[in-house]
């Protein structure tokens, strides 16, 4: 017989005992896996999520807010600024294109923002190809036409030719409301394209003709002192002539008060790798445990295996009178340490994966940051170390069976 078929008639044997180890080690594993694959996951959505946005100018107040609101379509906008700011911005000379920004209304919760098609064809850097792409129909070109994301296609059916309202705001919808219960009156939009998927928060936004915004807003104001809808944006998209020499030069020329003294500049990865740090550190601290928890798993296969040995010494005994050397003993034990530990490592990172896609898919719904979860070597790597450590904590126990006293053992049969 086999030194793995006696290692694995002997985990059969103690199935409760290596079941449980076999789950503790999946456990800690899991834990560690999750929190690499979600710390990558976050930061590539960030990075996703700010796509086009290189520079946003806007009403001065909370920074994080302007960047929250336009590119996560999270919160409420920071206040309105004038189309006479947007006429200045894009006469600067460091600026390509000012793209102005609307927003204010939503249909079933997802946001309308009035735009024009230049942003539809904005890029992540220069020699990128354009972050949107069209996939049925056409570009929005004249008042009240609309292109859906990708996500608001799936949610709510909308596809070209179809028409709808908008509704004042994007509060949550409360029980029993029906969707066009604060619907604006007047002319509804037509859908004209649709947008392919982006795996970002711009998948849940709706865009339309920035006359259309106006229109509706003619004289509305989000706080008292705003411009007027009717001659006013929540905010400005820079595209710079130079990249990145620009952004900066004109985010401290705006914020030096060029522009207006009640704007400001926001560059938007800044922000948002801001906010990634903030939750890196937790990140950091599940790191921290889940080393400790894979240290644990080592300690819970010494224990099982000592006691497994302990079990059997009159066993490995016998097969020392068969004429078994002290090194088969040491290979089966360390064989049966291994198929322990590699079941256990399979197990804790597939769970781990399921956990980051779980845990993901709710920061996602929460935050609007898509979640890319990719896994890559770091995680059988992960599995690998956790073997290794496995394997060491097996030793002990490993020797201490091959040193067995035959003639002790078998002095009573």
């Amino acid at each position: 017989m086999g030194d793995f078929s006696i290692a694995w008639r002997q985990i059969s044997a103690r199935s409760i005992t290596h079941g449980l180890t076999i789950v503790a080690i999946g456990l800690a594993l899991a834990l560690a896996v999750a929190t690499t694959l979600l710390s990558r996951g976050v930061q590539a959505g960030i990075d996703q999520a700010a796509g086009p946005f290189g520079l946003l100018i806007g009403a001065k107040g909370n920074a994080q807010q302007l960047v929250l609101s336009t590119v996560l379509l999270q919160g409420a906008p920071v206040g309105n600024i004038g189309r006479a700011i947007v006429d200045r911005v894009a006469k600067h000379p460091g600026v390509a294109l000012a793209i102005p920004l609307g927003q204010g209304d939503s249909f079933r919760r997802m946001r309308i923002i009035g735009t024009t098609p230049e942003f539809l064809e904005t890029r992540m850097r220069p020699a990128s190809p354009p972050y949107f792409r069209i996939t049925d129909g056409r570009s929005f070109a004249k008042a009240f036409e609309a292109v859906v994301g990708s996500a608001v296609a799936r949610r709510t059916g909308l596809k070209p030719g179809d028409t709808f309202h908008a509704d004042h705001g994007d509060e949550p919808e409360l029980p029993g409301e029906d969707d066009d219960d604060d619907a604006h009156g007047g002319r509804p939009y037509t859908v004209v394209g649709t947008l392919a998927e982006t795996r970002s928060p711009a998948d849940l936004g709706i865009y339309v003709a920035i006359e259309s915004y106006w229109e509706i807003h003619a004289g509305q104001r989000l706080t008292p002192g705003d411009p007027t809808g009717r001659d006013a944006v929540t905010a400005i998209l820079i595209v710079p002539k130079a990249f990145p020499s620009d952004v900066y030069r004109v985010q401290q020329q705006a914020l030096a008060g060029v522009f207006g003294p009640d704007v400001q500049a926001v560059v938007p990865y800044q922000e948002l790798a801001a906010l990634n740090r903030q939750v890196s550190q937790a990140q950091t601290v599940l790191g921290a445990v889940a080393v400790g928890a894979m240290v644990i798993a080592a300690a819970t296969v010494f224990l099982a295996m000592y006691g497994s040995v302990s079990d059997r010494r009159r066993d490995l005994a016998i097969l020392r009178a068969l004429g078994a050397s002290r090194q088969r003993i040491l290979a089966i034990v360390l064989v049966e340490c291994l198929a322990v530990t590699v079941l256990g490592a399979i197990f804790g990172v597939l769970c781990g994966i399921a956990g980051a896609l779980g845990v993901g898919t709710a920061i996602t719904d929460a935050s609007n940051v898509q979640v890319i979860v990719r896994p890559s070597m770091i995680e059988p790597a992960l599995a690998v170390a956790m073997v290794v450590l496995g394997l060491v904590a097996g030793l002990v126990p490993a020797a201490s069976g091959a040193r067995s006293d035959v003639a002790g053992q078998l002095a009573s049969l």
